[in-house]
């Protein structure tokens, strides 16, 4: 089984700005076959609609891997919006469902926004 993080939009801007911590996961999933680096893809787009060119950088980074929106995780999504749709919006969902499908930690600077979604969150300083 592997191990990993999910990036969320305002990891994926932090990591931007050179975090040093997220710039170890990065690293983690370069050399080590079996930790993920996920970047959910409404996070992809929320971090472009904020920061243009955050895709084009990411797509440099082989290890990291964009989740889609499949069948399976619109379900998800959809009980999840359908019980507490967040003020943040799809991308928090996403994320929620992400994490929920994995167990894995989302890797946020705000960590406030997964409050309520029962989801493993790793809190990161600005």
């Amino acid at each position: 089984m592997s191990d990993g993080v999910i990036l969320d939009h305002h990891g994926l801007l932090a990591l931007g700005r050179g975090h040093r911590v997220l710039s170890g996961f990065v690293v983690a999933a370069h050399e080590d076959p079996l930790y993920t680096l996920v970047v959910p893809a409404l996070s992809l787009a929320e971090a472009t609609r904020n920061r243009p060119g955050v895709s084009a950088h990411l797509a440099r980074l082989p290890a990291v891997e964009v989740a889609s929106v499949d069948r399976i995780v619109a379900d998800t999504m959809g009980r999840i919006a359908a019980a507490a749709f967040p003020a943040q919006g799809w991308a928090v969902v996403q994320v929620a469902a992400v994490s929920m499908a994995t167990g894995w930690e989302v890797a946020t600077t705000e960590p406030g926004e997964y409050r309520g979604f029962g989801v493993p969150v790793l809190p990161l300083t600005a």
